[in-house]
């Protein structure tokens, strides 16, 4: 019975895991720019951030991309 718990954690760690890597899928190569709030997309479009730890890892790894003030902040209109 333990050897079956053990397994079973040892299961849904892995799956956590795995699901936590998932959540960081915004390649560099599919954003034109990148803001606080979201990202524009190669298609044009604005995106939100699934979570504020993948704005934070993608503004580390891609700083040339990336802008810290949201996309649609007036003040920034021509910064683009």
């Amino acid at each position: 019975m333990r050897n079956s718990l053990k397994a079973v954690s040892a299961a849904i760690l892995v799956a956590g895991v795995a699901t936590a890597g998932a959540a960081f899928a915004v390649e560099a190569s599919e954003v034109s720019l990148a803001y606080a709030d979201g990202y524009v997309g190669t298609d044009g479009q604005f995106h939100a951030w699934a979570s504020r730890s993948e704005a934070i890892d993608f503004r580390g790894k891609h700083i040339d991309q990336y802008r810290a003030w949201r996309h649609d902040d007036p003040r920034h209109k021509n910064d683009k």
